[in-house]
């Protein structure tokens, strides 16, 4: 191989990697339920979960004004505590409030709750049975991990906060969370985990 196809290789290789982002542009379009809150049908693997947000949740479409994070904040995310690597993303969503919520789903085909658990080293912040939640700090961002079993795995939701918000101590962005994930999908839940 010459210098030159070397060359060209790397480059490729480089503009590959830097091209990627998580916004998660494939959902199908939601059904209202009666409280006009759209429930959106999310797909993993061969696996799919009935999804409720709340009306100002965006889809599908992209304003950096409400996006919060940047690739390589996700990035070190998703490695910082559970880095086993996910099989596949299914979700991007974000608010149109400023301090509120960063939305992303990912699946992980044959990983266990326990794994999670050792992974993180302490006990979750709150255990909802057939889920766990951690809150944490990392870099510039107050992060909630929520993890869910699923039939052939694990499903992890990332709820990242506007770091410029003023929210001490992240009173606003936890009631988001809490009413989003243990208010409108508590369906999703063994046990109710709204006073994390």
């Amino acid at each position: 191989m010459n210098k030159k196809t070397l060359l060209g290789l790397i480059f490729l290789s480089f503009m590959m990697l830097s091209c990627k982002n998580y916004y998660f542009l494939k959902h199908t379009p939601a059904v209202n339920n009666e409280e006009r809150n759209p429930v959106y049908d999310l797909k993993f693997a061969k696996e799919n979960m009935q999804f409720t947000a709340f009306a100002d949740y965006q889809v599908n479409i992209i304003n950096k004004k409400y996006v919060f994070f940047t690739t390589k904040d996700v990035n070190q995310t998703l490695k910082a505590n559970f880095s086993k690597p996910y099989t596949e993303q299914f979700m991007f969503m974000y608010t149109k409030m400023s301090i509120y919520n960063n939305l992303l789903g990912f699946y992980y085909e044959g990983a266990s709750l326990e794994e999670v658990k050792q992974a993180y080293g302490r006990n979750p912040d709150a255990d909802m049975g057939n889920g766990v939640l951690y809150a944490y700090d990392l870099g510039k961002f107050h992060v909630v991990d929520i993890y869910r079993k699923t039939g052939n795995g694990v499903i992890r939701f990332i709820n990242l906060n506007n770091p410029d918000e003023k929210d001490p101590p992240n009173k606003k962005f936890h009631l988001e969370v809490r009413n989003l994930f243990f208010g409108l999908n508590s369906q999703l839940w063994e046990k109710n985990a709204d006073s994390f």
